[in-house]
């Protein structure tokens, strides 16, 4: 195992809670010595400066958001500028010599000046026109590395920008805090009274701005109400972040309410929520053209392999990058190939089983944190050197 000089300072800075968001654990548990820090903690230890981000934040931000459409997570010109600023003056603070961003948001040269700064890249956070501003690519740019969750992403992004060092990290999965091959799956089947049911998973956020599905949960509804002509032991089994009214209404209107069990927000390694993954027969993953959805190797992604369990997904770029051959793919919005591949993979039990298993070995050897952390030490050994 390839370790970090001891004497290196390293500090991970992260706009999400590193409680929720589980990157910083990652890079926390690939290299100890990282100091991990929650950027709304670090501005509530100046109330003086977090009174100025804040007016910031509520005037300049909405004035600039008038004028453009799509103004971003740091603003566009001046309001990024100026937290540009405001962060300079609060993260000097910080005592580490070398700092992992998460996203461009906080990457600047114009907050670390000559600190070594490695922007780790989340998969989400993608288009120069849409979430980002000169300021972000600006911080790509003359970052000393960049480290990206997303192998479509970081093709696209090396074509576009100028890059001086860069790889190709997902978000993986830690098989010691979320393994469901280790739960029985009969726990779930028996609480809800599925001992007999075809039991198909979606597990995942809702995402609709302006009403438009874009995880397309729709098409998979759609798609369930299609199949259950031909699989009268279809369950679908719904684990969302938040409940939709819209959803239940689509679920009624196409009569497959009563094949509908919605589940509400776990926490991500509980054993409730291992008991679902744990209890799947099919596990599916549906897409969107959205370019952040599209290029996405998205977090459930992983746990979905992990599950040693079959897998439907929609083709995209992310998701072939993931899944590989260990998925049983359909043509993006195909909903009708979508629920033909729910009727076959009903029917056939040892397709659904060899997909789960070659699933499963693909994540222990491709996508496991230690194999991940291995590759992230390598990296800023490099950058280091």
């Amino acid at each position: 195992m390839r370790k970090i000089k001891s004497s290196a300072q390293l500090a991970y800075i992260t706009l999400f809670d590193p409680k929720s968001y589980r990157r910083p654990a990652f890079v926390k548990k690939s290299i100890p010595n990282v100091v991990v820090y929650y950027y709304s903690k670090v501005l509530d230890s100046n109330i003086s400066i977090r009174r100025i981000y804040g007016l910031n934040q509520r005037l300049l931000t909405k004035i600039e958001a008038k004028i453009y459409p799509h103004p971003g997570s740091s603003g566009v010109l001046i309001s990024a500028l100026i937290n540009n600023l405001i962060n300079r003056v609060l993260l000097s603070q910080l005592p580490e010599s070398i700092v992992f961003v998460l996203n461009p948001t906080l990457g600047s040269r114009k907050i670390w000046g000559t600190r070594q700064v490695i922007v780790d890249w989340m998969d989400v956070w993608m288009w120069p026109w849409d979430q980002l501003n000169v300021f972000d690519i600006e911080a790509i740019k003359e970052s000393d590395g960049v480290i990206f969750w997303s192998k479509p992403h970081m093709e696209i992004m090396r074509r576009r920008l100028s890059i001086k060092e860069c790889t190709y990290i997902p978000h993986g999965i830690d098989l010691n805090e979320f393994d469901p091959t280790k739960v029985n799956p009969m726990v779930f089947r028996q609480k809800y009274g599925l001992n007999e049911n075809f039991i198909v998973v979606y597990s995942g956020g809702i995402w609709s701005p302006y009403g438009v599905d874009l995880q397309g949960i729709e098409k998979l509804i759609k798609a369930v109400s299609l199949a259950s002509k031909y699989c009268p032991a279809l369950k679908l089994v719904l684990q969302l972040l938040r409940a939709d009214s819209s959803l239940i209404q689509l679920c009624k209107r196409l009569n497959v309410l009563n094949r509908t069990l919605f589940i509400g927000p776990l926490p991500y390694n509980s054993y409730e929520r291992l008991n679902v993954f744990a209890a799947a027969d099919l596990l599916v993953a549906p897409n969107s053209r959205h370019p952040t959805v599209y290029y996405a190797e998205r977090i459930k992604f992983f746990q979905y392999m992990a599950a040693g369990k079959a897998i439907l997904a929609e083709k995209t770029p992310g998701a072939l990058s993931v899944f590989g051959d260990t998925a049983h793919y359909v043509n993006l919005d195909d909903v009708e190939a979508m629920a033909d591949a729910i009727v076959e993979l009903y029917e056939n039990k040892d397709l659904r089983e060899r997909l789960g298993r070659l699933a499963r070995e693909r994540v222990v050897r491709l996508f496991e944190w230690k194999i991940l952390g291995e590759k992230l030490r390598e990296f800023v050994n490099r950058i280091l050197s």
